[in-house]
């Protein structure tokens, strides 16, 4: 869609916004920052309209015709759109990449302007003193110190380090299982139990915005259905909602839709599925049947959402594919059992099970840490198979041991037009199911999913103008107004007077995703200011190096 084509069809009068506060010159006195000449949409889904937005004090102070206000900056937005800034409510960017390269690079870069992190059953607390780990190796090679155990400790430590953008929270209940049950494969005691409740309250206390499970991961699934029940009954009491990367998303995908609305409502509080998906041709059928049971218990009263990525390949380790009796007692035991010609054997049915669907070809080796294993990035595991006359299994097998029990992978398993389907859904809103990343220093390396540079321009560009998968205005609905309300953000989302003024200019002409999968670290174009809480943080593809991002809490906290 061109852009004069675009400005045709979503702009219309200024009432057409629903927003009140709009000023002529000399209403109101002057201000920061002035967007002018753009065409506004509020995050609500209603039609575009041509108007000015004057920001004051880090909030929206005005929106109409300021052709004459006096501002201490002006923005010239003709051409443009100007919405609410993106809301991520699924990423991973957790404290290894906040407080590595606190620029959030390939998040800012989007128009992400507030980031939901602790997802899939990980967040950054609560940690034991000096517990070692992924993030604590990360950290002693960049030289930071980790000084916090709790969610009070951690968000200290971004306030006091600083933030590109608004930073919030969910609990993740594999970190919490970990840290009072290790790697445990077995039902809690009655107080490891009242140990995990109580920590869950505690992180809900301090600005939690609510529980997330990772059940296809360990050691969150581990847990029964009565024990994640019990954990997410404490969050909802406390005001938050539990969001689950499901039990399966193949093989079992029904089964763990229903598990994950039937823990939303014995546990009486709202659902989010993460990443919404389908895996594996095999299972693709499954598709309306997924639907149909998330649209019944809508209708029944269920605050069910979901979020989804706008791509047709997940990201994940190698060893999700194993049946979880495998990984009791985490990698280590794992590369154990692997190591064992007998062991291997009698898992390589379950297996490759799991794998039904998923084509050799199609599992895309991204990430190795050890030297050896370097030449590999960027190859199928069936081309590896292939040039070493090997049998996939055994590789896949192989890789595991070499690596001690984690290698990343990119599989291509989703069907474009499920996809699509799912991105239209009215209950499913955007995510990227990624983290903040930059194609220099700590944070690069290896062959990241293209997610983390460029969901949200590609939904934009792809989904929006090029496929006219839905509207733009609706587009921008599911990138922010509707995940500000489901964290409960009163003030935050849409674009109206009295809000936070994140927001987002940009180009509906060209804007578009640059990552792919075998070049996965470009930054998209398209995208002209990134405005947080009243500031300009990205400015014609430079960051200004302002810092006014805030550690945003959550309703149990008083």
């Amino acid at each position: 869609m061109k852009r004069r084509d675009f400005i045709r069809t979503a702009a219309g009068s200024a009432a057409c916004l629903g927003l009140s506060g709009m000023a002529h010159a000399g209403d109101e006195p002057a201000f920061d920052l002035v967007i002018r000449g753009g065409t506004v949409l509020d995050g609500l889904g209603s039609p575009g309209a041509a108007a000015d937005v004057g920001i004051r004090d880090g909030r929206i102070a005005a929106v109409g015709r300021l052709s004459g206000a006096k501002a201490s900056t002006v923005l010239d937005a003709a051409g443009r759109v100007v919405c609410p800034g993106f809301i991520d409510i699924h990423s991973h960017t957790e404290a290894g990449s906040l407080l590595i390269n606190k620029k959030g690079e390939s998040m800012i870069r989007q128009g992400v302007t507030t980031e939901v992190s602790g997802n899939c059953g990980g967040s950054s607390f609560p940690l034991k003193p000096h517990e070692p780990g992924d993030e604590r190796r990360l950290f002693r090679e960049a030289g930071i110190e980790v000084d916090w155990t709790d969610l009070d400790g951690f968000l200290a430590r971004l306030r006091k380090e600083g933030l590109i953008y608004n930073f919030a929270t969910l609990v993740g209940q594999g970190t919490i299982r970990s840290l009072v049950m290790g790697e445990a494969r077995r039902p809690p005691t009655a107080a490891e139990m009242e140990a995990m409740k109580a920590l869950v309250q505690s992180a809900m206390e301090q600005g939690a915005f609510g529980l997330s499970t990772g059940l296809e991961y360990t050691p969150s699934g581990f847990a029964s259905v009565e024990e994640v029940v019990e954990l997410a009954a404490v969050a909802g009491r406390f005001g938050g909602f539990y969001a689950t990367h499901m039990r399966s998303e193949d093989t079992l995908l029904v089964e763990a839709t229903a598990e994950a609305l039937h823990i939303s409502e014995a546990a009486g509080l709202p659902l989010q599925i993460s990443h919404f998906k389908t895996c594996a041709s095999t299972n693709w059928w499954k598709q309306p049947m997924l639907l149909d049971l998330v649209e019944r218990a809508a209708a029944r009263g269920v605050k069910v959402t979901a979020d989804r990525y706008p791509y047709t390949a997940y990201n994940t380790g190698l060893a999700v594919n194993f049946p979880q009796r495998a990984l009791d007692g985490g990698s280590e035991e794992l590369v154990k059992r692997l190591k064992d010609p007998e062991e291997r054997r009698k898992l390589k049915d379950e297996t490759l099970e799991k794998l039904k669907g998923t084509a050799w070809d199609d599992i895309l080796l991204v990430d190795f840490r050890r030297p050896e294993n370097q030449g590999l990035v960027g190859k199928t595991l069936g081309q590896v198979a292939a040039e070493r006359g090997a049998d996939p299994y055994d590789l896949l097998c192989d890789l595991i041991v070499s690596e001690d029990g984690n290698v990343s992978y990119i599989g291509f398993g989703m069907s474009e037009e499920q996809t699509l389907e799912i991105l239209r859904h009215p209950l499913t809103m955007l995510c990227s199911d990624g983290a903040a990343l930059a194609p220099y220093g700590l944070l690069s390396g290896g062959m990241p999913h293209p997610r983390n540079y460029g969901t949200f321009p590609r939904f934009l560009g792809l989904y929006v103008r090029e496929k006219r998968a839905l509207s733009l205005p609706e587009a921008v609905k599911k990138m922010t107004s509707m995940p500000a309300a489901k964290l409960g953000l009163k003030d935050r989302g849409v674009l109206r007077r009295g809000y936070w003024a994140d927001l987002v200019v940009f180009d509906p002409a060209t804007i578009a995703d640059r990552a792919t999968y075998t070049q996965p670290e470009q930054y998209p174009v398209g995208i002209d200011q990134v405005i947080v809480n009243g500031r300009i943080v990205l400015d014609r593809g430079r960051t200004t190096d302002v810092y006014p991002g805030l550690p945003l809490i959550g309703p149990g906290r008083k």
